[in-house]
């Protein structure tokens, strides 16, 4: 006889969240297989899928949901247990049997009892029904656990971009030091042999004494953007990587927000993970009601009792099969109570499910429009730091031809180097925006971290590795292309 409650227990909306959910592990671990011999944010993201405890939580808690199946499924199939029980009596004394002569006893026995028994639910709607929430449970802990890797994706990235964006900082910090040096030794010349005020030395020492206070906050920011990458993978030491100087700047393909949107109320893991726990709600309702109906169950037992020494002495045999029928008649309106606390329930969950998507469609928007800023700033900003360099040269020029002060030069620089630290932290924020959109349309997976893994050069490779002493480089160039990395999973593409 099949246990199975319900055949159609697999629906199809449930089988495509699986088979969404499979083809985004399964490329992630495609990608991270890739990301093994990747640059270090490859390397960085492979260790933090060990290391990092957020990330191993959500690991042991999937596994721990996933054995609500089998709980589930063993009220419906047979139960089968086993008692024994020894018993050594001695009785003494007199007994007589009607009302006749009384004789001495005094003896000693033992009672020996064998009981097998066999339960099988015939039926039971709660079991039934507890059985198919069980299934939902499984797929909201995969659907969460998936949730936690483009989590882990995000604050690698994040992480590891801060550490690179604190480096920058600090980097343009020295370099700045060092120009405003140079303006110090060059305003004191200019003030010793009279061509310029005492005030022009005093501004420059302030600017120079601002600038070795900001390294000391760059050089404690740097300190701490690498423990936040050690919190996330433990101990060890990773080599530094930068950006290549040329980064594309793409636009959302599809270009519309609509598909995006699509896209997400069909795979973002949050709003997933809400209708998986209204399911499980609506469920919560049948199993309240189920106390109404009567449960039928069917019991077979054997059972063999061996009595030595006593007045009645024997070994019996015992076989028993029967049908039960539990049918609740009353029970002080508890199962009223429990179906009234279930519909509640049900209602909150369905409430909190329209959050969900509401929140959804507002973070798709914001991230869809947040890369097209993205790279406008970027492109805003490059250019901010060629003119910033025009001005700084021609400030320069005019200080040596008498129409522009120490001041202007100094202001000019100043400048310039804001420019250089918010292009390099823009271009992080673009692409970071670019993940999160992905991530909010619920398709971003390792093979997007390889993308922009690829955008990164190590050390012994990268400009950025040159000392710091030196001038800072032109801005880095970009491009505008389409953007064929932002395009959606094939698989969840709209049609």
């Amino acid at each position: 006889m099949s246990t199975h409650p319900n055949p159609a227990f697999s629906r199809p909306r449930r089988a495509s969240i699986i088979v969404i959910q499979r083809l985004l592990f399964a490329g992630t671990l495609a990608a991270v297989s890739a990301l093994a011999h990747a640059n270090d944010l490859g390397r960085v993201y492979e260790r933090a899928l060990d290391q990092d405890m957020q990330f191993q939580a959500a690991r042991h808690g999937r596994d721990a949901a996933i054995e609500a199946r089998p709980q589930a499924r063993a009220a419906l199939l047979p139960q089968l247990n086993g008692t024994y029980g020894y018993q050594d009596q001695h009785e003494e004394g007199t007994e007589g049997f009607g009302g006749g002569p009384e004789a001495d006893v005094d003896r000693d026995s033992t009672l020996k009892a064998l009981t097998v028994t066999l339960d099988q639910t015939l039926f039971d709607w709660s079991a039934f029904k507890r059985y198919d929430q069980a299934g939902d449970q499984v797929a909201l802990a995969q659907a969460r656990y998936q949730a936690a890797a483009q989590g882990l994706i995000l604050r690698t990235t994040e992480i590891y971009f801060g550490v690179l964006s604190a480096d920058d900082n600090l980097r343009f910090a020295r370099t700045e030091k060092s120009a405003l040096e140079r303006q110090l030794d060059q305003a004191q010349r200019r003030f010793d042999v009279g061509l310029s005020a005492i005030t022009d030395v005093q501004e420059a020492q302030a600017r120079y004494d601002l600038t070795v206070a900001q390294e000391i906050a760059f050089e404690q920011q740097l300190s701490s953007a690498r423990e936040a990458l050690r919190e996330i993978t433990g101990p060890g030491e990773f080599g530094t990587a930068t950006l290549q100087d040329e980064i594309p700047l793409r636009l959302p393909n599809p270009a519309s927000v609509d598909p995006w949107l699509a896209t997400a109320r069909n795979s973002n893991l949050d709003l997933v993970a809400a209708r998986l726990q209204a399911d499980i709600a609506a469920k919560g309702v049948d199993v309240a009601r189920a106390g109404h109906l009567p449960t039928v169950g069917a019991q077979a037992q054997y059972q063999n009792t061996d009595a030595q020494g006593a007045r009645f002495s024997g070994d019996l045999d015992t076989e028993t099969l029967g049908v039960q029928v539990k049918l609740p008649i009353f029970a002080g309106l508890a199962t009223r109570s429990r179906v009234n606390e279930a519909r509640a329930t049900r209602e909150q969950v369905q409430a909190q499910q329209e959050g969900t998507l509401r929140a959804v469609e507002r973070n798709v928007r914001d991230t869809w429009l947040g890369v097209q800023s993205g790279a406008a700033r970027v492109k805003a900003l490059k250019q901010a730091v060629v003119s910033s360099t025009t001005a700084l040269e021609a400030s320069q020029t005019g200080l040596e031809v008498g129409t522009r002060t120490s001041v202007d030069v100094l202001n000019a620089q100043s400048a310039l180097y804001s420019a250089q630290r918010d292009h390099a932290r823009a271009r992080y924020d673009y692409l970071l925006a670019i993940l999160r959109l992905k991530a909010a349309a619920g398709t971003l997976g390792g093979d997007d971290l390889a993308e922009i893994d690829a955008l990164l050069v190590s050390s012994s490779g990268s400009p950025a590795a040159a000392p710091v002493s030196t001038p800072p480089a032109a801005a880095p160039a970009t491009s505008t292309a389409p953007l064929s990395g932002l395009r959606l999973s094939s698989s969840l593409r709209p049609n």
